[in-house]
Protein backbone atom coordinates (compact mmCIF):
# COMPACT_ATOMS: atom_id res chain seq x y z
CA UNK A 1 0.00 0.00 0.00
CA UNK A 2 1.34 2.81 -1.02
CA UNK A 3 2.00 5.29 2.21
CA UNK A 4 1.72 9.20 2.23
CA UNK A 5 5.12 10.32 2.73
CA UNK A 6 4.71 11.98 6.11
CA UNK A 7 3.97 8.61 7.15
CA UNK A 8 7.45 7.22 5.77
CA UNK A 9 9.91 7.79 8.97
CA UNK A 10 6.82 5.65 10.58
CA UNK A 11 6.42 3.02 7.78
CA UNK A 12 10.65 2.71 8.20
CA UNK A 13 10.53 2.16 11.58
CA UNK A 14 8.03 -0.36 11.07
CA UNK A 15 9.73 -2.31 8.41
CA UNK A 16 12.61 -3.12 10.56
CA UNK A 17 10.17 -3.60 13.59
CA UNK A 18 8.62 -6.59 11.49
CA UNK A 19 12.41 -7.70 10.75
CA UNK A 20 12.67 -7.52 14.70
CA UNK A 21 9.68 -9.64 14.80
CA UNK A 22 10.74 -12.56 11.91
CA UNK A 23 14.71 -12.76 14.02
CA UNK A 24 12.01 -13.30 17.32
CA UNK A 25 10.50 -15.90 16.12
CA UNK A 26 13.52 -17.75 14.25
CA UNK A 27 15.54 -17.67 17.32
CA UNK A 28 12.55 -19.24 18.89
CA UNK A 29 12.15 -21.52 16.45
CA UNK A 30 15.94 -22.92 16.63
CA UNK A 31 17.51 -26.55 17.08
CA UNK A 32 16.77 -27.11 20.42
CA UNK A 33 20.81 -27.74 21.56
CA UNK A 34 21.22 -23.68 20.23
CA UNK A 35 17.43 -21.99 20.86
CA UNK A 36 19.14 -20.56 24.43
CA UNK A 37 22.00 -18.97 23.26
CA UNK A 38 19.70 -17.82 19.64
CA UNK A 39 16.55 -16.20 22.44
CA UNK A 40 19.52 -14.79 24.36
CA UNK A 41 21.14 -13.12 21.17
CA UNK A 42 17.99 -11.89 20.26
CA UNK A 43 17.10 -10.29 23.00
CA UNK A 44 19.92 -8.00 23.11
CA UNK A 45 19.07 -7.27 19.50
CA UNK A 46 16.01 -6.33 20.16
CA UNK A 47 17.31 -4.41 22.59
CA UNK A 48 19.56 -2.21 21.49
CA UNK A 49 16.77 -1.69 18.00
CA UNK A 50 13.97 -0.57 21.02
CA UNK A 51 16.94 1.66 22.68
CA UNK A 52 17.89 3.68 18.41
CA UNK A 53 14.64 3.25 17.46
CA UNK A 54 11.69 1.84 19.39
CA UNK A 55 11.73 4.39 22.25
CA UNK A 56 11.40 7.53 19.27
CA UNK A 57 8.92 5.94 17.40
CA UNK A 58 6.53 5.25 20.01
CA UNK A 59 6.81 8.61 21.28
CA UNK A 60 6.36 9.62 17.32
CA UNK A 61 3.05 7.77 17.53
CA UNK A 62 1.88 8.95 20.52
CA UNK A 63 2.88 12.37 20.41
CA UNK A 64 2.41 13.34 17.44
CA UNK A 65 0.56 11.21 15.36
CA UNK A 66 -2.20 10.41 17.64
CA UNK A 67 -3.06 13.97 18.98
CA UNK A 68 -3.55 15.14 15.53
CA UNK A 69 -5.89 12.35 14.29
CA UNK A 70 -7.86 13.02 17.80
CA UNK A 71 -8.73 16.79 16.08
CA UNK A 72 -10.56 14.25 14.14
CA UNK A 73 -12.09 11.40 15.79
CA UNK A 74 -12.31 10.39 19.71
CA UNK A 75 -9.50 8.11 19.63
CA UNK A 76 -11.04 6.39 23.04
CA UNK A 77 -13.86 5.10 20.80
CA UNK A 78 -11.59 3.92 18.82
CA UNK A 79 -10.87 -0.35 19.69
CA UNK A 80 -8.12 -0.10 17.62
CA UNK A 81 -6.06 2.93 18.46
CA UNK A 82 -6.80 1.87 22.41
CA UNK A 83 -5.06 -1.96 21.49
CA UNK A 84 -2.01 0.42 19.93
CA UNK A 85 -1.68 2.22 23.21
CA UNK A 86 -2.08 -1.20 24.84
CA UNK A 87 0.34 -3.00 22.69
CA UNK A 88 3.15 -0.06 23.51
CA UNK A 89 2.72 -0.48 27.27
CA UNK A 90 3.16 -4.21 26.68
CA UNK A 91 5.93 -3.62 24.25
CA UNK A 92 7.62 -1.50 26.85
CA UNK A 93 6.56 -4.02 29.34
CA UNK A 94 9.11 -6.27 27.54
CA UNK A 95 11.66 -4.58 27.13
CA UNK A 96 12.07 -3.50 30.43
CA UNK A 97 11.56 -7.40 31.49
CA UNK A 98 14.63 -8.64 28.59
CA UNK A 99 16.82 -6.23 29.87
CA UNK A 100 16.23 -7.01 33.71
CA UNK A 101 16.83 -10.57 32.34
CA UNK A 102 19.88 -9.68 30.65
CA UNK A 103 21.45 -7.45 32.93
CA UNK A 104 21.06 -10.34 35.93
CA UNK A 105 22.26 -12.96 33.74
CA UNK A 106 18.75 -14.74 33.93
CA UNK A 107 17.61 -16.60 30.69
CA UNK A 108 14.82 -14.90 28.70
CA UNK A 109 12.25 -17.20 28.08
CA UNK A 110 11.93 -18.44 24.10
CA UNK A 111 7.73 -18.65 25.06
CA UNK A 112 7.62 -15.09 25.90
CA UNK A 113 9.95 -14.28 23.21
CA UNK A 114 7.46 -15.38 20.51
CA UNK A 115 4.67 -13.96 22.01
CA UNK A 116 6.27 -10.33 21.89
CA UNK A 117 7.71 -11.02 18.68
CA UNK A 118 3.88 -12.22 17.26
CA UNK A 119 2.72 -9.26 19.14
CA UNK A 120 5.55 -6.77 17.79
CA UNK A 121 4.23 -8.40 13.95
CA UNK A 122 0.48 -8.21 14.56
CA UNK A 123 0.83 -4.25 16.15
CA UNK A 124 2.68 -3.00 13.11
CA UNK A 125 0.26 -4.62 10.44
CA UNK A 126 -2.71 -3.07 12.73
CA UNK A 127 -1.16 0.45 12.55
CA UNK A 128 -0.01 -0.10 8.89
CA UNK A 129 -3.17 -1.78 6.77
CA UNK A 130 -5.75 -0.38 9.42
CA UNK A 131 -5.08 2.52 11.43
CA UNK A 132 -2.70 4.73 9.17
CA UNK A 133 -4.79 4.62 6.17
CA UNK A 134 -7.92 6.01 8.42
CA UNK A 135 -5.76 8.29 9.37
CA UNK A 136 -4.51 9.99 6.16
CA UNK A 137 -8.16 9.58 4.97
CA UNK A 138 -9.11 11.95 8.04
CA UNK A 139 -6.27 14.33 8.16
CA UNK A 140 -6.31 15.28 4.24
CA UNK A 141 -3.35 16.44 2.55
CA UNK A 142 -2.51 19.12 4.32
CA UNK A 143 -2.31 18.32 7.86
CA UNK A 144 -0.77 15.15 6.80
CA UNK A 145 2.26 17.40 5.40
CA UNK A 146 2.02 19.84 8.62
CA UNK A 147 2.10 16.47 10.91
CA UNK A 148 5.24 14.75 8.46
CA UNK A 149 7.38 18.08 9.62
CA UNK A 150 7.19 17.23 13.24
CA UNK A 151 7.99 13.68 12.89
CA UNK A 152 11.30 13.33 13.11
CA UNK A 153 13.47 11.61 10.94
CA UNK A 154 16.14 10.03 13.21
CA UNK A 155 17.14 6.92 11.52
CA UNK A 156 18.49 5.76 8.09
CA UNK A 157 17.80 2.39 7.33
CA UNK A 158 21.12 1.23 8.28
CA UNK A 159 20.74 2.63 11.35
CA UNK A 160 17.91 0.70 12.24
CA UNK A 161 18.49 -2.76 12.08
CA UNK A 162 21.38 -4.78 13.33
CA UNK A 163 21.55 -8.11 10.56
Amino acid sequence: MKRHPSLHPLSQHHHFALIQALEMRRATEAPAEKRAAAVQRQAGKFIRFWHKTGIVHFREEEEVLLPEYARHTRLDLDTEVMQILADHAEIRAAVSDFERRLADNIPVDAKEMARIGKLLHDHVRLEENKVFPRIEKALGEERLNAMGRRLTRLHSKNDVCEM
